[in-house]
């Protein structure tokens, strides 16, 4: 019975392995549902019923691969139903005519499957090409695409825009200094690991308590200078800055820990790239962390995990040209 499920859910009741398309036919088929839920429904049941399909996507295919072994198969199209259920999000950003609301769904569907098709984002590529195909990897690469495709969408309207650009670089970039300490701190006190066999030999004291202090100094000085809005949210007082500043630095650098934690779990070696976590990891910590202060709205968290991983990727890759890291990723 559970079999059963576990394939009638994956391959879109079984339509998926009756098609030389599955990838297409399911993203046909999430385009139609996604925008009669749009049309006719509200953002919050909208996003409920994207939850279910991720939660029951990634149980089907987890049993799939449990019994048949750790393949994307072709058949499986509940990947590109959820990045396609992703990618419209961007509708309920505007107010659309239904006529406009047609077109335009049309068009997110067109640009998500050029990208879930050619893979020429570096981290679906990388994803993709991951021998160790578990449900998280089958899904992933569909939710990237998603979230691509909503960001090219989101800047087609213009929402995303040069204001929106200087917003996010602001926000991310306490965090983005935090993540970067450990690299390029070079003192040689408290260089032990935290604790080598949870985290790894490379997560040290002094990189965990560097990026907490150079990432706190940094918010506080972008405040001072006037260059960052402070929010009032915890008060205007010296201690309040400091505090949102050590949440800044404390969520990327904790965050690049979780992630680091869940690499050893997974037998993955330290300095190995692990797509995308490596990316954004810092950016998810931040995020939660500093939520309750500035209240990040969907496109902007989107669009700070789009910039911040890209930034990622681009100072690694340097890094590893200067050989300041062992993998180019």
């Amino acid at each position: 019975m559970i079999d059963s499920v576990s394939y009638y859910l994956s391959s879109i009741l079984g339509l998926c392995k009756k098609t030389r398309a599955p990838g297409t036919l399911a993203s046909v088929l999430a385009l139609i549902s996604s925008f009669l839920v749009y049309y006719f429904s509200s953002k919050a049941i909208y996003i409920s019923i994207l939850l279910m399909l991720l939660v029951a996507g990634f149980w089907a295919i987890n049993k799939i691969h449990k019994k048949n072994g750790l393949i994307d198969y072709q058949w499986i199209g509940i990947d590109e139903v959820v990045g396609m259920w992703i990618a419209n999000m961007f509708l309920f950003e505007l107010d659309f005519t239904f006529a406009r609301a047609v077109v335009f769904s049309i068009v997110s569907f067109s640009i998500f499957r050029v990208i879930d098709i050619i893979k020429f984002i570096p981290p679906l590529k990388i994803v993709n090409e991951n021998k160790n195909q578990t449900a998280m990897a089958v899904l992933m690469d569909d939710i990237i695409a998603g979230f691509y495709t909503y960001f090219v969408m989101m800047a087609i309207f213009q929402i995303y825009n040069a204001d929106f650009l200087y917003f996010s670089l602001l926000m991310l970039l306490p965090a983005m200094i935090a993540n970067m300490t450990p690299v390029l701190l070079k003192i040689k006190y408290w260089n032990v690991p935290i604790n080598e066999s949870i985290f790894g030999k490379n997560k040290t004291w002094r990189g965990f308590l560097g990026a907490i202090l150079v990432g706190t100094l940094t918010y506080f000085l972008m405040v001072k200078y006037s260059v960052i809005t402070h929010s009032d949210t915890l008060g205007n007082s010296l201690g309040s800055i400091l505090l949102i500043g050590f949440l800044f630095s404390f969520g990327a650098i904790g965050g690049d820990l979780v992630k680091s934690f869940f690499k050893r779990k997974r037998g993955i070696e330290s300095g190995v790239s692990f797509m995308p976590w490596d990316q954004i990891d810092y950016i998810l910590g931040m995020i939660m962390l500093t939520y309750f202060v500035y209240y990040y709205s969907f496109s902007q968290m989107v669009f700070m995990l789009v910039l911040g991983g890209s930034i990622s990727a681009l100072f690694h890759r340097i890094g590893y040209m200067l050989k300041m890291n062992s993998d180019k990723q």
